[in-house]
């Protein structure tokens, strides 16, 4: 998906005007217009500001990257005090054999989670 599709679209489901995100970013509405009709470029410094108002990765926002996981959500504490990228870091440091393993140990949790959740509902 191209950049002006996602701004629109994130725009969209914050529910601002086009005049409303501009005065965010100190632009004028116009040049709002102009990035979602891909008439025009926003500057790194606007795209930094982008991802910061809707709380998504700068890959995402430029249709890198389908993964919609932003900084903050990666440094948000997740179990005790590690966090989401130290988990990430984790999983990278392993070799192959023990991502594997890693990966179907989540699989098995996950799926005695969900079958937990059905039986509560």
């Amino acid at each position: 998906m191209e950049f002006s599709t996602i701004l629109k679209e994130l725009r969209e489901k914050k529910n601002y005007t086009q005049e409303e995100l501009g005065a965010m970013l100190n632009l004028t509405k116009n040049a709002i217009s102009h990035y979602e009709n891909n008439a025009n470029q926003p500057s790194l410094d606007t795209i930094i500001k982008l991802a910061d108002i809707f709380d998504v990765s700068i890959d995402y926002l430029l249709g890198r990257t389908p993964n919609n996981i932003s900084y903050s959500k990666l440094t948000q504490k997740y179990i005790g005090k590690i966090r989401v990228t130290e988990l990430l870091e984790n999983l990278l440091s392993l070799d192959t054999e023990h991502r594997h393993d890693l990966v179907s140990a989540l699989k098995y949790i996950h799926s005695h989670n969900t079958i937990f959740e059905k039986k509560n509902l």
